[in-house]
């Protein structure tokens, strides 16, 4: 009172802001909305309830592991655990949150509740430190109580130095370790300790809390505009706190959806809606107008995908269950969805979530975004939506008549060769041979366009050609004409010859070293002999084109196989051609050839040379 006296008027001012600044400072919402009883936990009770359990029995671990993702309450869950059992009001399953001890707790005074960054105190020096404090009693309360934050942050020395103490610690102590990767922790260590894993927080549960510290800090704000922020917290009660603190600074005390969309960045359901419907139009000039106002919209281009993948589920769920009820949006955004999501199968809906998790890293770290971004909804909106199946299926049952069921018919006949062989085949000599241009799914327009099937109308051949041609016989063997025999192909053998020379000179030059030897179950056997072994690997290499012109020519088809046969001890009488003379012939039929060998001056090798190539 002294001083204030000395000091005057204006000296008591100075002290009053001074004092307000120091004992009156803003406490922040996920600081002053922390729970104090395991009740008011939110979305963990899977957790709070064994503990409450335990508290009731008197069955404390004196480890314990809290894992989970950031901001569900893993550390708040620790220090309620800290204060029940240090209650003074004893015995208790919830803390009073009214004696000294929990108080203290509270506040962070508390000698008996030690809370260590593991962070910063990661090496074996603090390890061993807290190895030598442990074996001191509480000061006051029951229990000691070691909180490490961020556990997984200590080194592979510190779990070390740890373990004995763990496994075997003072009956006066307990420890409580808390982490968000719990996979980096070593077993040793997790084997000695009670595991709890916390979860994320359901959106709903996350707009319900926010709603009551609303009402309760006086801010006007809606439930749409809640689950925007509910939904950027990603299931943190901590994060989505301190957006709407963060909110409040922002508008003053009223809140609405754009203001939440403008101050977090947030991309409007609304423009995914506008893409979406692009995207059945196809029309790339909208499409590309759509990305620039994107773009120039300063959104980042890489949410704005990750926004869309999201779109993309939305719609996926409502296509395969028939509704909005497990979409996290507004009901008119439901009815939107179960609107939309009748233009798309899931099957398109896949392959567009596919699209784009590929993208994902190419627009990452590509130097231009844009271009990516506007090459791959072009892409979306250009691939082909499937054909419902279902649909197809219909109209065939209720259309026996149709081409599509005729076909359908002739492949079933297809697997029971034997019967068509017995059934058909007789049926066929007096009918005339369909040809190419007059199949029945040639595309040409029929009549009555609502008598052709959905196949003809979309342009595809739903069954090969050969389908309406003559039937599939069991074995092509026993339709050999009686006219195709050795003496026949022996007497035809030049022309065949010539015919291969016309289309390939050098093939048929080489066949002319063949003799046609053999003719067994409707393959041909080819003799060469050993002198020109280079001949026979060459036709056997190129045996389809000679297979080709015999089956044109005879109108069967024959299967060629080379063998080497010495001519003179099989009495074949048969002039071996060498290497010049197959020069000369090929000269001699094809000038530009010619023109080659004498413009590089080729010189023509012996045939003891050319022997030696093979």
């Amino acid at each position: 009172m002294g001083m204030l006296c000395a000091v005057g008027k204006p000296g008591v001012l100075i002290y009053t802001i001074y004092y307000l600044l120091v004992h009156m400072s803003y406490i922040v919402l996920a600081r002053k909305w922390r729970p104090m009883q395991f009740e008011e936990v939110v979305g963990q009770k899977h957790i709070t309830r064994t503990l409450m359990n335990a508290l009731e029995q008197n069955r404390i671990a004196h480890s314990f592991v809290f894992a989970g993702p950031r901001g569900v309450g893993k550390t708040t869950t620790a220090r309620i655990l800290a204060k029940a059992v240090n209650c003074e009001n004893q015995p208790t399953v919830n803390p009073c949150n009214n004696c000294s001890s929990c108080k203290s707790i509270t506040s962070g005074k508390s000698l008996d509740m030690i809370e260590i960054d593991g962070a910063s105190n990661r090496g074996i020096d603090e390890i061993r430190n807290l190895r030598e404090n442990i074996r001191f009693a509480p000061a006051v309360s029951k229990f000691k109580i070691y909180i490490i934050d961020e556990v997984h942050m200590l080194t592979k020395e510190a779990f070390n130095a740890l373990l004995k103490t763990l496994e075997e610690p003072p009956s006066h102590a307990i420890f409580i370790f808390a982490t968000t990767e719990i996979h980096r922790v070593p077993l040793t260590i997790l084997s000695r300790c009670q595991r709890f894993d916390f979860k994320r927080i359901p959106t709903s549960l996350i707009v319900d809390l926010l709603e009551t510290i609303a009402k309760s800090e006086k801010v006007k704000i809606d439930r749409e505009s809640l689950l925007l922020i509910a939904r950027k917290s990603e299931g943190s009660m901590r994060d989505a706190e301190s957006i709407l603190d963060q909110m409040i600074a922002y508008t003053n005390g009223k809140i609405s959806v754009e203001d939440v969309q403008s101050s977090l960045g947030l991309i409007s359901e609304e423009l995914f809606f506008e893409y979406t419907d692009l995207l059945l139009e196809k029309n790339d000039k909208k499409i590309l107008d759509f990305t620039q106002k994107v773009v120039n919209s300063g959104h980042d281009l890489l949410d704005f995908l990750y926004g869309l993948q999201a779109h993309i589920r939305n719609l996926l769920v409502v296509r395969a269950t028939g509704s909005a009820k497990l979409l996290e949006t507004t009901e008119e955004s439901k009815k939107q969805y179960e609107k939309n999501a009748k233009h798309f199968n899931e099957n398109d809906l896949l392959h567009f979530f596919e699209i784009l998790s590929q993208s994902e890293q190419i627009l990452k770290f590509s130097p231009n975004p844009q271009l990516i971004l506007e090459l791959l909804l072009i892409k979306l909106a250009h691939k082909p939506l499937g054909i419902d199946i279902e649909k197809i299926l219909s109209f065939i049952k209720n259309n026996p008549q149709s081409p599509v069921v005729t076909g359908s018919q002739q492949m079933q006949e297809i697997g029971n060769p034997q019967k068509v062989v017995q059934d058909r085949t007789a049926e066929y000599p007096q009918k005339k041979k369909v040809e190419p241009q007059e199949e029945v799914t040639s595309g040409k327009p029929m009549a009555n366009e609502t008598s052709r099937s959905p196949f003809e109308r979309l342009k595809i051949d739903p069954f090969p050609k050969e389908l309406n041609k003559e039937p599939i016989i069991a074995n092509p063997l026993e339709k050999q004409a009686p006219d195709v025999s050795l003496p026949k192909i022996q007497d035809q053998w030049e022309k065949i010859v010539e015919t291969i020379k016309a289309q390939k000179i050098a093939l048929g030059s080489f066949l002319m070293d063949g003799v046609p030897y053999k003719v067994d179950g409707g393959s041909l056997e080819i003799a060469f002999d050993p002198k020109t072994h280079f001949h026979l690997d060459h036709i056997q290499k190129n045996s389809s084109v000679i297979e080709q012109i015999l089956n044109d020519h005879f109108k069967y088809r024959l299967k060629i196989r080379c063998v080497s046969l010495d001519f003179e001890n099989a009495g074949i009488e048969k002039k071996v051609h060498t290497a010049e003379e197959i020069i000369e012939d090929i000269k001699s039929k094809e000038p530009v050839l010619k023109k080659i060998i004498e413009m590089f001056d080729c010189k023509e090798i012996e045939d003891k040379e050319f022997q030696n190539t093979r």
